[in-house]
């Protein structure tokens, strides 16, 4: 017969579920709740099967002489060993052989657990034995693999089935590479000469040299003056017949215009001349400079392409931009020529001129209370009337603060 688990190997077999995750910690405390008090619930039974057989045991006759005479001094008492056999036979102790292994097991220390006083114990509750019916079903063991038969089955139910492709798309892409091939094809075999290199249609004009367009950033292309067109009068052969005219019609007739007057070529001045009379315009723009009101139409042509960072402007809006920005940021402002810098271009075909030169500005700045210094380098062009169209900083070369 096997041997009926222990309320200890049950208890253990409960720890194995609850460290598996097969039992939450709430069932586990009450079926260990259920374990400890179900052998204190059933205490009495045990101790009268276990007293029973006792009386069996000591009903022997040897036990029964013993008790009944235990001082006769009968010469009959060497004869009750001889009845000892007997009970050998084992006849009365069959019946309760499988109750008496029962309390010679060991017994099970119960294990401290705060017992709520509210908590009454059922004592008809079901034997550890049959501990296991109660037990929750497995709600977190892991799913068993599948077989072959299933695995083949979940692979065919679940297999990916590509989209049916669009013929459209492969015959596009098909005529797009056809249609390149034919092209290269066709460039390849194409006999026709490139008439860019034999043509013999070539005249001057495709030979011409295009003049470099003249910018306010770049440097000004020097070229000679073009002297004035002759006008050559060729004499008729025959003098033509000259008719009388009547008096009365020469009254009526309307006075013939009068010619055009020549238009006046200023005359090209030398170098120096040049130098000269720019240095003195430059002189009068920073004098007036200095201070409120500035009269730009006095320097400045009519339109004119740069001021600073003002483009495309005319001399009314530098007079305003001035009296809105200069005059009461830079008090007490002094700008000069830097001696040996000036540079004087030789004029161009429309009679203008670059000017190239270092400026020396001193001023009070009003917005931080301190004198500025600054040193520029300043390029200018000048019509030829000497007005002045463009005018930039194109480098900052010094710049300091101080008292």
């Amino acid at each position: 017969m096997e041997k009926d688990p222990s309320p200890l190997d049950t208890l253990r077999q409960l720890k194995e579920w609850l460290d598996a995750g097969t039992i939450t910690h709430d069932e586990f405390q009450t079926l260990k709740q259920k374990l400890v008090f179900a052998p204190a619930a059933n205490p009495p039974a045990p101790s009268e099967t276990a007293a029973s057989p006792a009386p069996s045991i000591s009903e022997s006759p040897g036990s029964e002489a013993g008790i009944t005479n235990p001082s006769a001094p009968e010469p009959t008492v060497p004869g009750a060993p001889a009845e000892v056999p007997p009970p050998l036979v084992l006849p009365p102790i069959t019946a309760p052989i499988s109750v008496v292994p029962e309390p010679l097991l060991p017994p099970v220390p119960p294990i401290p657990e705060p017992i709520p006083e509210l908590f009454q114990p059922e004592p008809t509750t079901v034997a550890p034995v049959e501990m296991a019916p109660m037990l929750p079903p497995i709600t977190h063991a892991p799913a068993a693999g599948p077989s072959g038969n299933d695995e083949q089955e979940y692979v065919e139910q679940d297999a990916y089935t590509a989209p049916r492709k669009s013929p459209l798309m492969t015959i596009v892409v098909v005529a797009a590479i056809l249609a390149l091939f034919g092209l290269v094809a066709y460039l390849f075999m194409d006999g026709r000469d490139s008439e860019r290199l034999t043509s013999t249609s070539r005249t001057e004009a495709d030979s011409m040299a295009v003049q470099p367009e003249i910018g306010p950033q770049t440097e000004q292309i020097e070229l000679p003056p073009v002297a004035a067109p002759e006008t050559i009068r060729v004499a008729p052969i025959a003098p033509p017949v000259a008719t009388p005219i009547p008096a009365d019609t020469a009254a009526t007739e309307v006075a013939a215009p009068a010619a055009p007057a020549p238009v006046e070529i200023p005359a090209v001045l030398s170098e120096g001349a040049a130098k000269a009379r720019v240095e003195s315009i430059m002189q009068r723009y920073y004098a007036d400079l200095q201070a409120a009101p500035f009269t730009a139409s006095a320097y400045f042509a009519p339109q004119v392409e740069r001021f600073y960072l003002m483009q495309s402007t005319t001399p009314a809006a530098i007079n305003a931009e001035l009296a809105k920005t200069h005059f009461p940021e830079f008090l007490e402002g002094q700008s000069s020529i830097q001696p040996g810098t000036l540079q004087v271009g030789t004029p161009v075909a429309d009679g203008s001129r670059v000017v190239t030169y270092v400026e020396d500005s001193k001023a009070f700045r009003q917005s931080r209370q301190e004198i500025q210094r600054t040193s520029a380098q300043i390029r200018i062009r000048f019509d030829k009337n000497f007005k002045i169209v463009y005018l930039r900083q194109e480098k900052l070369l010094k710049n300091e603060f101080g008292d």
